[in-house]
């Protein structure tokens, strides 16, 4: 059990290293993220990143209720704030992993972000939990496209922008436009594809804007519901946005003279728009990042040499075009 700041200190590495074997065990898009920043930026994200997921798989169950699901985040902010109000210098003595995680997470900001860094993160951290809560209270519901956009920016958008700002990623002041761009697009790209999971736990990522173009009028837990999320006006219509979004990161990835931070966004709106460009644009599909099983079967056990040999690799990887260059024209053809 972790009990004083000294202990905190000495399983910094079991941490880490249990983070990352969380995501591991996910998908390759889950860890790739983690590979990407230098070494400290690495952990902090990794840290943060398998909390959010972890949290996020918790209170998704769909047995919950909404209020248990109420009951939980707001246990979890509690511990949030009592930890950036300490520093993150307390006895914490969870059974809960994820709880270490945070605790760690929280500690690294003040070990190695400055007071500004810090000041926007944990900004973006707060947004996050309000995403959190909304999302709970929209069980069964319809919500219109301005409420479901305004979700999107605070669940998506400011995932970005805190993977940005932990990652130090050099974007040249266009961090709050790419975050928004990919955020948005990857966040309707999700709802589609995951809408069947969704809809089993109470969520409808259908707005009543799009019900209108299918004419179908049903309760939210009619299983007639569920031909909406595979109405060829609706999906027709949610590819084009999403293209669009994407193409506009894409345009401005261009435009970043890092050349890490450029493949990266180059990559991020081609494995995004994939499915679509693909045919897998329905409930149910996925989108990959090609060459990701290679990684994962020739990296290290042990994750922090993981860490150092998958750094190396993801900066050739990511080079490499996910995407024919017919489908390329294909994407531009269709958003303009």
């Amino acid at each position: 059990m972790f009990t004083s700041p000294r202990s905190i200190y000495l399983n910094y590495t079991f941490r880490v290293i249990s983070a990352r074997k969380y995501l591991r065990l996910r998908d390759f898009l889950h860890y790739l993220s983690q590979l990407v920043p230098e070494r400290v930026e690495s952990e902090t994200w990794s840290l943060a990143w398998a909390y959010i997921r972890n949290i996020d798989d918790v209170i998704d169950r769909p047995s919950l209720t909404t209020n248990a699901q109420q009951r939980i985040l707001e246990e979890e902010w509690s511990l949030v704030k009592r930890l950036i109000n300490n520093s993150g210098e307390v006895a914490l003595e969870s059974k809960n992993l994820r709880h270490h995680w945070l605790q760690q997470f929280i500690r690294n900001l003040y070990d190695h972000y400055d007071k500004d860094e810090r000041r926007k993160i944990l900004e973006v951290v707060e947004n996050l939990y309000q995403s959190a809560v909304l999302d709970a209270q929209r069980r069964w519901r319809i919500l219109s496209e301005q409420e479901m956009r305004r979700l999107l920016y605070l669940k998506a958008v400011r995932f970005f922008e805190l993977y940005f700002l932990l990652g130090r990623i050099k974007l040249q002041g266009y961090l709050t436009k790419l975050a928004e761009l990919l955020g948005l697009g990857l966040g309707m790209l999700d709802d589609i594809l995951d809408a069947l999971y969704d809809w089993r736990g109470g969520y409808i990522n259908l707005t009543l804007e799009d019900l209108e173009k299918t004419g179908i009028k049903v309760d939210p837990r009619d299983k007639l519901l569920l031909r909406a999320f595979i109405d060829q006006k609706v999906l027709h219509y949610k590819a084009a946005q999403i293209l669009r979004l994407l193409l506009r990161a894409r345009i401005i990835g261009w435009k970043i003279k890092d050349p890490l931070a450029r493949n990266l966004i180059l990559r991020l709106t081609e494995v995004f728009a994939a499915p679509i460009l693909e045919g897998r644009f329905i409930p149910g599909s996925k989108y990959f990042f090609k060459g990701g099983k290679l990684i994962f079967k020739v990296l290290p056990r042990d994750e922090m040499l993981a860490y150092e040999v998958g750094h190396r690799m993801v900066k050739k990887l990511i080079r490499i075009p996910q995407l024919a260059p017919s489908l390329v024209k294909l994407w531009v053809k269709m958003t303009y």
